[in-house]
């Protein structure tokens, strides 16, 4: 029998994707800010209007089924793109009033900093550039829904919608608590890490890049169980400071310093932190378009190891 398609309303979609996300109707009820039997009504009138039954009822609360599941992984990249459209839609309608955001990773080639500070953008007036910092995963959302014009984060970044270019790369470096058995080497090799408790990012922090750096590190029989992970670099050194962990850090984190904490380059080859430059490819204004050519130009000025090199 062929079912006709039904539209459902926004208000039942949201209402889908927060019980699928909270797996409660009191939860989801105080994250929208209405009432569990509100919810249930629009859920029923949902499954009804649909014909087909997308949650099992549980002891501990609403359980998505097998149907379910796969309703509800089209309906939430669904409603990312309407929130993307109204935010893109937002930006455009404001852009002329705004000032020119760019986002960059904490984890980025660190002698770029004082390039941010110092970028004029040719008919833009002061302040001309607003940074903001984040995670490279949320940057690349904040540059597809338009809350910043560009970003600089951590490759390898998997959009098609962004146009990107590699400006940088450095090796890592290993933080050790100057007690350390390791602090008499001048330079260390991942293999001999294998052994101790590794301080650095989760894996929701960037899991691409993650999951490439963790892929090499079992190659050299790396025990993931022995990493323990921080979000930031200043707590990455906290921890090797009190003998914790030998932390894991871009080789530009020697800028900063802690009393008893010596910083050794990481020789191998295969373990480096590539930078990238990114912007939303459509619609790409002539702003973004300068910046990009004044951003690069500067870049490259510093001599910062580009790609290839």
């Amino acid at each position: 029998m062929d079912h006709m398609w039904y539209g459902p309303s926004l208000q039942q979609l949201l209402f889908f994707e927060a019980v699928l996300e909270e797996g409660n109707l009191v939860r989801a009820a105080n994250r929208l800010h209405t009432t569990h039997s509100t919810i249930s009504r629009g859920l029923k009138a949902l499954s009804h209007e649909l014909g087909i039954e997308l949650f099992n009822r549980t002891p501990s609360g609403l359980k998505p089924n097998d149907v379910g599941i796969v309703y509800g992984s089209e309906i939430r990249a669904a409603l990312e793109h309407a929130r993307r459209a109204f935010d893109l839609a937002l930006f455009h309608a404001q852009k002329d009033r705004l000032p020119f955001r760019v986002g960059h990773s904490p984890y980025i080639h660190g002698q770029l900093m004082p390039l941010f500070t110092s970028l004029t953008l040719p008919g833009i007036a002061a302040p001309p550039i607003i940074l903001k910092s984040a995670t490279t995963i949320q940057l690349v959302q904040r540059v597809l829904n338009g809350r910043l014009e560009a970003g600089f984060g951590v490759m390898p970044i998997v959009d098609r919608e962004l146009w990107m270019e590699r400006i940088a790369h450095e090796p890592f470096a290993v933080c050790v608590n100057e007690r350390h058995n390791l602090a008499k080497h001048t330079k260390l090799s991942a293999s001999q890490l294998r052994h101790e408790t590794l301080v650095w990012i989760p894996r929701e922090i960037h899991p691409h890049f993650y999951d490439r750096i963790v892929s090499y590190l079992r190659t050299l029989e790396f025990n993931p169980k022995r990493f323990h992970q921080v979000q930031t670099i200043t707590q990455a050194l906290d921890f090797a400071a009190i003998g914790a962990g030998v932390a894991l850090v871009p080789h530009s984190a020697q800028r900063f310093t802690r009393p008893g904490v010596l910083v050794k380059p990481l020789t191998d080859e295969l373990m480096r932190i590539e930078t990238a430059l990114f912007v939303r490819r459509n619609p790409m204004n002539e702003t973004a378009k300068n910046f990009i050519g004044v951003a690069i130009s500067r870049v490259q000025a510093l001599r910062l190891n580009p790609i290839g090199n």
